[in-house]
This record gives C-alpha cells, structure tokens and sequence, in this order.
C-alpha cells in the first residue's frame, strides 16, 4: 500500500467509516477513497462494488501518473532541446581572458588578430576596421620606440596598455560585457604565436650577438 497523508489518518477506522469515505465521491478525493478501498482490501473486505470502485479509481490514479510522466518527459525534452538551440546558436569567439593574456604576454598585434575574429563572427565589421585602426597605430608607437632606443620596459607598459584598450574598450563596446558564447579553443592561436614568436626572437638575439 503506497503511503499518503490519508493512510495513517483511515487505518483507525471502521469499516464502515472506510466504505462510506470510498462511495463518496462529493466530499472525499479519488486518492483518499482508494486509500480508504486499498485498507478495506487488505482487511479482506472485497465486495463487488468495492472491487469495481477500486479498479476504477486505480486505472484514473494509473492514468493521471501515466499523463505526469509524459508531460515531465516532454518538459525535459523541451528544455533540453532550448538549451542545445540556444548553445547552437551561440557565436564561437576567443574569450576576452585570452585575448587579454596574449596582448599582455606576446604582443596586441596577436591579441587584435583573436579579437577581428571575433567581429567578423559576430558580423561587427565597423568593429573590426577600428580594431585594424588601432594595430596600425600600435605598430607605428612600437617602431618609433625602436628607432628612438626608448627603455624596453615603456614597451611591456605599451602592450599592457593595448591589452586593456581591446578588451576593456573594444570589446565591452561591440561585444558588451555580458554577451554568451562558445569558446573557442586556446590552443591553436597560442600555437601559432609561439611558432612566430620562437624563431623571431632567436633571429634577433641571434643578430644582436646576444647568444
């Protein structure tokens, strides 16, 4: 016998306080009366009119159940499918963390090219030629301090400055800062980064008699 609120409350009684509460329908709800019939039936009292409300009452309990079932079935279903339309829908972009970190590490040169990416999947493309704008302002800043034999430190300073400009302003400006998205794997551009960056820097110390 399943446990409900009635089963402890009707086990106390009668049974012919059980057989009135199975029969009325006007006062009781179909779960007291069939708990009331499933303490009748196991008290071996199985007269025709309990067995036939009692089979009555189990097939409507089996039936709203069943309906439960499939409405919760189609309740996840439906959620699960939002869920993998809304992720699919979802622009893949570098996050702004990488592109940060990148600016910041190697160069923004590196950190504008992830970031165009990322306006061009987003069709941003106003965004994209001011982010074109601004690396060619930032590679004219980084020769002249060459030329001019500045302290090397300025250009750590330069890159970390550029770093916040296109992700603090470029980024938080087209994208927003709370825009959702799929990321898009790190590796790759790191890869590629490193396989520019090695050689170049080898080739320049190599050239400045440093190693």
């Amino acid at each position: 016998m399943t446990d409900n609120i009635f089963v402890n409350r009707f086990k106390k009684k009668t049974n012919d306080e059980l057989e009135a509460i199975s029969f009325n329908e006007d006062v009781y709800t179909n779960e007291a009366r069939l708990t009331a019939l499933n303490i009748l039936k196991s008290r071996d009292v199985n007269t025709d009119a309990i067995n036939s409300i009692h089979s009555n009452l189990t097939a409507d309990a089996e039936r709203i159940t069943k309906e439960k079932r499939v409405a919760a079935a189609s309740i996840t279903s439906n959620a699960s499918s939002n869920t993998k339309a809304k992720l699919k829908a979802l622009p893949e972009l570098y996050s702004k963390t990488l592109i940060l970190a990148i600016s910041i590490l190697f160069s923004p040169l590196f950190g504008s090219v992830l970031l165009m990416f990322n306006f061009k999947n987003t069709g941003l493309k106003k965004a994209k030629n001011q982010v074109i704008i601004f690396t060619i302002s930032y590679i004219f800043i980084v020769v002249l301090i060459s030329l001019l034999q500045l302290n090397s430190n300025l250009a750590l300073i330069i890159n970390a400055i550029g770093a916040f400009i296109l992700t603090e302003y470029f980024w938080n400006t087209y994208l927003g800062k709370s825009i959702e998205y799929k990321k898009r794997s790190w590796a790759k551009p790191v890869l590629i980064i490193l396989a520019i960056t090695i050689p170049l820097t080898y080739f320049v110390l190599k050239s400045s008699g440093a190693i």
